[in-house]
């Protein structure tokens, strides 16, 4: 789907990457293109669809002048082959629903890095059983910042605590022991499978192999889809719905590997 937004509609920069950051050339090319938000915005009505939500927030970002050198956005040492993903100057049209949801998805994102620190007040309170303590957390949105790219709201998010008195007492109606059971991790999907590779070397046991993985994973952003692929083509893997299953030729090949 991203690739399409790509290739197709030219909307998105190049997909398969995983940096997070931008060249520190790019400052001009993010103003045009919350520029071109603004503008999209009072085009024509094909057009004006896929900017307005997203227009207020850009005009807030360019009149604050949130756009400024932060080697949080801006670091060329971050970026490998590809920059990260990020809108384009090329306006939509007619994209289907999914596409949209996705272009969506990378401009509240693209917007919301611009924007300062959400802010929130946070009462902790904790209350005594006999010699037991029980804490509770109550948390206040007071300033949304870069939530209400989201479409947060200082008025959306209240999770206060009920007030009470100082030194209040309250009685305990029912205590019920509940013992529980831990449950296996989940079997893969291609999205988690995906993540998997993707920060791989933090799962090795051995130190030195570890440490030759660290920060690289299994493949590349742009190998690692075609790696799963290849591993359902050759039938080590099987779909079951969502989930990835190995088949009887994974364990085989498995037990091969470990008697080298």
């Amino acid at each position: 789907m991203a690739q399409a937004l790509y290739e197709k509609h030219k909307v998105l920069t190049y997909p398969r990457t995983d940096s997070k950051a931008l060249p520190e050339d790019y400052l001009g090319t993010v103003v045009k293109t919350l520029e071109a938000f603004v503008q999209g915005a009072q085009d024509k009505p094909d057009v004006a669809q896929y900017a307005k939500p997203h227009a207020p927030f850009a005009k807030t970002i360019l009149a604050k002048g949130w756009v400024k050198p932060n080697k949080r956005v801006f670091d060329n040492s971050k970026v490998s082959d590809h920059f990260a993903i990020i809108p384009t100057l090329q306006t939509p049209k007619n994209l289907s629903e999914l596409e949209q949801k996705l272009y969506d998805l990378v401009v509240r994102r693209f917007l919301a890095v611009f924007f300062p620190a959400a802010e929130f007040l946070v009462t902790t309170r904790t209350t005594q059983v006999k010699e037991h303590l029980f804490r509770t957390e109550g948390k206040v949105l007071t300033e949304p910042g870069w939530l209400a790219s989201y479409g947060k709201s200082s008025a959306d998010d209240n999770d206060a605590l009920v007030p009470i008195q100082p030194s209040e007492s309250v009685p305990v109606l029912h205590v019920e022991k509940v013992d529980l059971h831990t449950r296996p991790p989940a079997r893969y999907s291609e999205a988690t499978l995906l993540s998997a590779m993707e920060s791989a070397g933090k799962l090795v046991d051995d130190d030195e192999l570890r440490e030759a993985m660290a920060e690289k994973g299994l493949g590349t952003p742009a190998t690692r889809a075609a790696i799963i692929e290849g591993l359902l083509a050759e039938k080590y893997l099987l779909r079951d719905g969502r989930e990835l299953i190995p088949t009887a030729k994974a364990f085989q090949l498995l037990t091969r590997l470990r008697g080298l």
